[in-house]
């Protein structure tokens, strides 16, 4: 991809299988495959720390990456059972991080309750642990690296919006230098409904459309 707004259809591409498309928020593998041509080369290490069902491993070993991945809830056995804001890795030894954190209370991924999943984005609980996770983040990752974190803003109805997309990259600067912003626009199955539409028309709000990507690097 050559510019900020990113349109992927569908969570998989080609003929292999990247994760579980029935997977809840599972990430579009196009974006993680674009990433890795960009920032990384063959054999680095590549690091989930939140990898769901695995897309990101599955990419990474596509092209040629070494690739760990780490969950609280591990949905298949190359999946490491860690908590993000405490993983089994030496400091300054991974090329590239990439993480698709919960966005509040949304989906329910299991009955761990380190799962940060559990936490309401709108209480300070929830951006406490995504800044133990950003700090993790740092600390493994090797200097002058890149990592991309992938995320949505929150919004249920009666409630205000929780911009969760700018409360990290707020925190995400603390740690990393900017590198850039995307938009990547969603097309899952929600969108495709007619009756969600209708009544997002009726009650006077709007869907979320896009998600944001924040690539940073790592000062030297």
């Amino acid at each position: 991809m050559t510019t900020t707004l990113w349109d992927f259809p569908s969570q998989q591409y080609g003929d292999e299988t990247q994760g579980s498309k029935d997977y809840a928020g599972a990430t579009p593998a196009w974006v993680i495959w674009n990433l890795l041509q960009r920032f990384t080369e063959r054999g680095e290490l590549v690091l989930d720390p939140m990898a769901g069902s695995g897309t990101a491993l599955d990419v990474a070993r596509e092209l040629g990456r070494t690739a760990r991945g780490f969950d609280v809830h591990p949905s298949r056995p190359e999946i490491e059972q860690a908590d993000a804001r405490h993983l089994p890795l030496e400091a300054k030894s991974v090329d590239f991080v990439f993480v698709d954190p919960p966005y509040s209370t949304h989906i329910d991924y299991g009955e761990d309750p380190r799962d940060i999943g559990k936490l309401d984005a709108a209480a300070p609980a929830y951006l406490e642990a995504m800044e133990q996770v950003i700090g993790e983040i740092a600390r493994v990752l090797r200097p002058g690296r890149h990592v991309g974190l992938y995320c949505c803003d929150s919004w249920i109805k009666g409630r205000p919006l929780i911009p969760i997309g700018f409360d990290l990259f707020s925190r995400l600067r603390r740690c990393f230098e900017p590198v850039d912003i995307v938009a990547v626009v969603r097309r899952n199955r929600t969108l495709l409904r007619a009756r969600w539409h209708e009544e997002a028309l009726a009650g006077g709000y709007l869907l979320r459309g896009f998600n944001y990507l924040f690539i940073m690097r790592r000062a030297m």
